[in-house]
C-alpha cells in the first residue's frame, strides 16, 4: 500500500469547498485531469470518472460522506488494484483546510508504480486547483469577507486558462 497527500489552506468559506467538491458537472470546468464525472457525489452513489486523454471510465463509489470527510473508492482488475481517495475539510474561522489523500494497493499497483518511475501521482495540482476555484468563488459571492489584496498570487496563476461557464 502507497498514500499520497496533499493540502491547503484556502482563503475562502468551507461550504464554498465542499460545493465545489460535490458538483460532479463542473469537474471538467476547473479540474484539468477529469474530462467527466456520471453520478451524484453523495453517500453511497455510484461514480463513473473518465479521465482526460481516456476512452474508458474508471468506476468508483462514495464511500463516506459526512459534510467534513468524504471518500470514493474504486477496484480494477479483480481486486487487483484499489484506489482510495480521502477528502477531509475543515473550517478555521472562514478559511479552510483542505486534506486530500489517494491510497494505493494490489499486486497491479506496485507493476504501475514501477513503470511510472516513481512519480506520485499529480495530487497536489488538484488540490491547487480546488483552492483556486474556491477562491474565485469565495471573492465573487462574497464580496468583502477577504479583500483581493490578500490574496497570494501564485506563480502559476497566470498561466490558468480561463474558467468558463457551464
Amino acid at each position: 500500500m502507497e498514500s499520497f497527500e496533499a493540502q491547503a489552506v484556502i482563503l475562502a468559506p468551507s461550504s464554498i469547498v465542499r460545493d465545489i467538491l460535490t458538483d460532479q458537472g463542473n469537474y471538467p470546468v476547473w479540474n484539468s485531469g477529469l474530462a467527466e464525472i456520471q453520478g451524484d457525489i453523495v453517500h453511497g452513489a455510484r461514480l463513473r470518472v473518465r479521465l482526460t486523454g481516456a476512452k474508458r471510465t474508471l468506476p468508483l463509489r462514495v464511500k463516506r460522506f459526512d459534510g467534513d470527510h468524504m471518500v470514493w473508492t474504486g477496484r480494477r482488475a479483480l481486486g487487483l488494484l484499489t484506489f482510495v481517495r480521502t477528502f477531509t475539510v475543515a473550517d478555521h474561522s472562514g478559511l479552510t483546510m483542505l486534506k486530500v489523500r489517494d491510497t494505493f494497493s494490489g499486486p497491479l499497483w506496485k507493476l504501475l508504480r514501477r513503470t511510472t518511475d516513481g512519480t506520485p501521482l499529480p495530487l497536489s495540482e488538484f488540490v491547487d486547483e480546488v483552492k483556486f476555484r474556491s477562491e474565485l468563488l469565495g471573492f465573487h459571492f462574497h464580496d468583502g469577507i477577504f479583500p483581493s489584496t490578500s490574496v497570494p498570487r501564485h506563480q502559476s496563476d497566470r498561466h490558468r486558462p480561463a474558467l468558463q461557464a457551464h
